[in-house]
Parts: C-alpha cells; structure tokens; sequence
C-alpha cells in the first residue's frame, strides 16, 4: 500500500493507532488524514511516527483540530528527510506550533511544500 485516503471518516482516537502502525511501515508513502478530527493527541503520536519513519512523503492534517499539537509535528519535522509535503490547514497552529515549524526548516531539507493556510 502506498497511498491511505481517509478523509472525513471521523477517525479521532483512531488516529493514534495509525500513528503507531506508521512507525513500522516501511512502503506507505502518501496519506491523507482530511477533517478526522485528529487533535493534540492524535498530533503527537503521528509526530512520534514521524521521527522514525522513512517511507512517507506526504502527509495531509487539513482541518483536524490539532492545536498544540503543532509543536510535537515540528519537533518531528527535525529529524525526517522524506517528508515533502505537510498540509496544516485550519489546525489553529499558533506561536508556539508556528515557531516550532520555522525551527524544524532551519534543518528539515526534504520538505518542499507546507500549507498553514
């Protein structure tokens, strides 16, 4: 499987699941977690899977609810070089999640396109 579209499928908790499942996924390379209210929770544990998975490329959060969440995603974002596109749209980034994001760029040269939107 190298693609996963599960928009608005209500997913919330679920989300941590999958975050655990992508830690060990070594193919999947696109996937599209579009209004599934994912939340902070949801957030740090997609954020933990970014931090050892080398498959994924992109990696849509449009609409979920994350918050706070952004920080943890830009703490991630410092350690994978394969992720190419993040979609954050309507996440409510905020200071802290936006500065977290700038920080991980300085360092972060595989990801080529970043909405916030």
């Amino acid at each position: 499987l190298r693609e996963l579209n599960l928009w608005n499928n209500r997913i919330k908790e679920g989300c941590v699941a999958i975050g655990e499942a992508l830690k060990n996924n070594f193919t999947l390379e696109a996937l599209n977690l579009k209004t599934n209210a994912v939340g902070p929770t949801g957030a740090q544990k997609l954020a933990d899977a970014l931090k050892v998975n080398k498959s994924l490329r992109e990696l849509n959060l449009w609409n979920n609810r994350i918050k706070e969440g952004c920080v943890a995603i830009g703490e991630a974002l410092k350690n994978n070089f394969t992720l190419e596109a993040l979609n954050l749209k309507t996440n409510a980034v905020g200071p802290t999640g936006a500065q977290k994001l700038a920080d991980a760029l300085k360092v972060n040269k595989s990801l080529r396109e970043l909405n916030l939107w």
